[in-house]
C-alpha cells in the first residue's frame, strides 16, 4: 500500500519492481497455537500501515503451509497487467492478515483472483500451463534476494544500492528516494 502510494506520488520517477521472497520455501506443518502466537507480531506493522487491517490468526482456517503457491500466483496475476497484480496482491494481503485465510491453498488463491477482478479462467489456465516456468521465476527472485543478503519481507532496494529492511513509514521511503536522487544527480529512482 505504501509503495503503491510512493509510486503514484513520484509518477514516472520511481518504479516499483515487485519480486518474490519465500519466507517458507518448503511445506511445513505449523501447529495452530504456535502460529497464532506468531501472529501477535503483526501488531507493529499494523501500526505503521493505518489503511491495512491486521488481525491475530483466529484459528478458523489452517495457517498457510508454505510460500510457493502465493508467490507463483502473484506471477500469474502480474501476467494480466500491473493493475491486476496490485489488486490481486492487495486481496492476498487482506485474505491473509485480515481474514486469516489459508493463502497456500489453491482453491483460496483462485477465489481471491476472482474476488479481485482477475479473469479466473485465464488465471487458472495460465497457472496450470506455466507452473514450472513461474516456479523457476519465483525461486530466481528468491535466490537473488538471498545473494543480496535480504533475509525477510518487506525489503526495499532503492536504486539497486540501498536496502530498507522491514516495515517503515512512508517518510523513510521518501528520504531514501531523495538521497538516491541527489547521489544520481537526477530525479529518478528504481
Amino acid at each position: 500500500m505504501r509503495l503503491n502510494e510512493i509510486e503514484a506520488e513520484y509518477e514516472g520517477a520511481v518504479t516499483v519492481d515487485w519480486r518474490s521472497f519465500l519466507l517458507r520455501p518448503e511445506v511445513e506443518d505449523r501447529p495452530m497455537d504456535k502460529f497464532t502466537r506468531y501472529t501477535e507480531s503483526w501488531e507493529r506493522p499494523g501500526c505503521l500501515e493505518p489503511r491495512a487491517s491486521f488481525r491475530q490468526w483466529s484459528g478458523e482456517h489452517q495457517p498457510p503451509s508454505h510460500s510457493v503457491p502465493p508467490a507463483v500466483a502473484g506471477k500469474v496475476a502480474a501476467r494480466q497487467g500491473a493493475e491486476a497484480y496490485r489488486n490481486f496482491s492487495d486481496g492476498m494481503f487482506k485474505a491473509y492478515f485480515t481474514e486469516n485465510r489459508t493463502i497456500s491453498d489453491t482453491d483460496v488463491i483462485v477465489a481471491i483472483a476472482g474476488e479481485t477482478g482477475l479473469d479466473q479462467q485465464t488465471f487458472v489456465d495460465d497457472w496450470n500451463g506455466n507452473t514450472e516456468e513461474l516456479t523457476r521465476a519465483v525461486f530466481s527472485d528468491y535466490y537473488s534476494a538471498v545473494e543480496s543478503e535480504i533475509t525477510g519481507v518487506p525489503a526495499v532496494v532503492v536504486d539497486r544500492k540501498w536496502l530498507i529492511p522491514g516495515a517503515v513509514d512512508t517518510d523513510q521511503y521518501r528520504s531514501m528516494i531523495a538521497e538516491a536522487q541527489q547521489a544520481a544527480g537526477g530525479d529518478t529512482a528504481e
